[in-house]
């Protein structure tokens, strides 16, 4: 997956550490349209303490 494609999205990780995530059937990291949907899921698998985080923005620097 590229980055460009999580700008907007949301995510649910375990920790700033990023050790743990959100994945889907693929081991892929799971990216969430609404912060309803993602808050959703936290509650039907019973998370105890995780972070739901907005991807705003993907820097990207020229390769001139």
């Amino acid at each position: 997956m590229n980055n460009k494609k999580a700008t907007g999205k949301y995510i649910i990780v375990k920790d700033l550490d990023f050790n743990d995530y959100m994945k889907d059937l693929s081991g892929e990291l799971r990216l969430y349209d609404t912060l309803d949907e993602a808050c959703e899921t936290c509650g039907m698998y019973e998370f105890k303490d995780v972070l739901v985080m907005k991807v705003e923005f993907n820097h990207v620097e020229d390769e001139d």
